[in-house]
């Protein structure tokens, strides 16, 4: 009489605990991009010009509009204002000049000057409101033509440094050698920096397989200029 041996369940052993550490670095760098991402969108503001105001609110998408800075009617010269507006869900502002007379309509840095940003618009008659606020100079963090609180400077450099710390002392990354992938950090930011995160790092504590053939230093840093250059490109022709 033979008896079949009934083989034992096997457990996976659990994950070293340095490789959870390092997944739990790369996602919470991987969310922190996702966040100043979005703050980008919700309390940036696009920098603009004075032009693409009038024809929005020629075209009823902007009743609303807050200019910081300029003087009041009796008081004769130049100041510098700026108007910033809301079309749909994105937040722009341009600036321009108020001049008491008027007698240029463009400075030669080529800003447009008026009299009054209120006389200017309300020969559009579209009921415009328009509120007036002391001028403020705050830090801004300007990001392919975004201009961000000033906190997100310090929040974008802590991200950076710890993605870097994350390269050099993390697992062997995947699908490139740390030099490509810090290339294409360092000249492709942020896609460079999220792909990195989703697509090099480790996401999973788990041991993943070798894909095989990597991308080196020199071909990942022509990419990455290349990356880098069409990047800058979409974003200044899309945002």
């Amino acid at each position: 009489m033979s008896v079949e041996a009934i083989a034992a369940p096997t457990r996976t052993p659990p994950a070293p605990l340095r490789g959870l550490a390092f997944c739990g670095i790369a996602w919470a760098l991987l969310l922190s991009c996702v966040a100043l991402l979005a703050t980008g969108l919700l309390v940036g503001e696009r920098v603009s010009t004075y032009d693409a105001l009038q024809r929005a609110v020629a075209r009823g998408d902007v009743h609303s509009v807050v200019v910081t800075g300029g003087m009041s009617e009796a008081f004769r010269g130049r100041q510098s204002v700026t108007v910033h507006w809301q079309e749909g869900a994105v937040h722009h502002q341009a600036p321009l000049v108020e001049q008491h007379p008027l007698r240029w309509t463009v400075t030669r840095q080529g800003l447009p000057v008026v009299f009054s940003v209120e006389r200017d618009l309300a020969w559009l008659d579209r009921g415009v409101s328009i509120e007036r606020r002391p001028h403020e100079y705050p830090d801004y963090n300007e990001v392919y033509g975004w201009r961000l609180p000033s906190w997100t400077s310090v929040a974008t450099l802590v991200v950076g440094l710890g993605g870097v710390l994350l390269l050099i002392a993390g697992p062997q990354p995947r699908r490139a050698t740390r030099w490509a992938w810090f290339w294409m950090m360092a000249a492709a930011p942020p896609l460079g920096f999220v792909a990195f995160l989703a697509l090099g790092s480790s996401l999973s504590p788990r041991p993943r397989p070798d894909l095989g053939r990597r991308l080196t230093g020199g071909r990942a840093f022509l990419l990455s200029v290349l990356v880098g250059g069409a990047l800058s490109a979409l974003a200044t022709a899309i945002l």
